[in-house]
């Protein structure tokens, strides 16, 4: 263990939810740009762009994040938030191979858990959902999720579903 904190989560590939369902549920929904950077070092790098909007406004939140895998549902993430130069700057990194992504994150609190449901507009239309857990022994619990979310299947540990590899044109 390199002492980077660990980002442990079940992920799955789901349908289009009822969007008034999910925008009632929803406590924060994000407008993401997120653009991957030439790795140093790390299985994925980028920078994400954030418009947040929830109970305390709107707001803007800039990050920067390496991961590295770790096995199915488990990577090292190391995530910090930057100021704008330092973002602007990081961009003269961007990997041309891959595309950004942009897509909008719903936020819903769900039986003890949060479920981060992304629907991704470029550069391919796609749902998915995120549920993170605090151990890694939960990844095979049985999820309850709720009846409004078309689940089509598992894809936690798919390296094809990985932001990093949806970013891939």
């Amino acid at each position: 263990m390199t002492g980077v904190p660990l980002e442990i989560e079940r992920k799955l590939l789901i349908e289009e939810p009822d969007l008034a369902v999910l925008e009632a549920a929803a406590t924060s929904v994000s407008e993401i740009v997120q653009t991957y950077l030439v790795e140093d070092g790390w299985d994925a790098e980028r920078v994400r762009r954030r418009q947040v909007r929830d109970a305390s406004g709107e707001h803007l939140r800039l990050t920067y994040t390496r991961k590295r895998g770790r096995g199915p549902g488990v990577v090292e993430e190391d995530e910090r938030e930057i100021d704008e130069d330092t973002y602007l700057g990081l961009l003269a990194r961007t990997d041309t191979d891959r595309v950004p992504i942009v897509k909008t994150r719903y936020v819903v609190p769900w039986a003890g858990l949060q479920l981060e449901i992304d629907r991704f507009i470029s550069p391919r239309s796609l749902w998915l959902l995120e549920v993170e857990l605090d151990d890694a022994d939960r990844l095979h619990d049985e999820l309850e999720l709720p009846e409004w979310v078309p689940v089509v299947r598992e894809v936690t540990g798919d390296p094809a579903y990985t932001n990093a590899a949806l970013a891939r044109p």
